[in-house]
């Protein structure tokens, strides 16, 4: 029989080598910064996997696949305290940061737009005339947001980033 301590080391020799062969250079090191003084014993089973999965420091890729009104632990994205920061840092328009945080109408799974973590969502039954993307850096925790109104302007959207706004031509990406 496997002695806990060897069965934790060669879980965490595993999984680092997994996360090496995905690039995965933030996870090696939070899983090698959590073995702390202790080593391997200071180091719950539970623990590692839960750096596997969620990098230190990254507060949004554990939303991606999600709906942004889907909990994950004691929050979803759209009451998640980090996520209310970045939008309310990025936005400067009273009315759209209602709109992007207070919302309630369709949106699609939370997922990538490069390396940001994005959240599309839209006014009900006017999606395509009105929507938005919210796409947060993981590492930095910056958001640029995305705004889009047809009746205001048919070929440009409204981008929000460091609490400056800009036009760009088209409209928002989609996730």
């Amino acid at each position: 029989m496997m002695k806990r301590p060897m069965l934790r080391a060669g879980l965490l020799t595993a999984m680092l080598a997994l996360a090496a062969c995905n690039g995965g250079n933030d996870v090696i090191n939070a899983v090698a910064n959590g073995a702390g003084e202790g080593g391997n014993e200071a180091v719950t089973d539970n623990e590692v996997v839960a750096n596997i999965a969620a990098p230190s420091g990254d507060l949004f890729s554990k939303y991606v696949g999600k709906y942004p009104f889907d909990k994950v632990g004691d929050h979803s994205w759209n009451d998640d305290p980090a996520v209310l920061v970045a939008i309310e840092q990025a936005i400067t328009d009273d009315k759209v940061r209602q709109w992007v945080k207070e919302a309630d109408g369709p949106s699609t799974p939370i997922g990538m737009v490069g390396a940001k973590v994005a959240s599309w969502a839209c006014e009900a039954h006017n999606c395509g005339p009105h929507n938005w993307t919210v796409m947060i850096d993981p590492k930095t925790g910056l958001a640029d947001v995305c705004y889009y109104d047809a009746d205001v302007a048919a070929d440009k959207s409204r981008w929000f980033v460091q609490g400056r706004e800009e036009e760009r031509p088209g409209r928002c990406p989609d996730v």
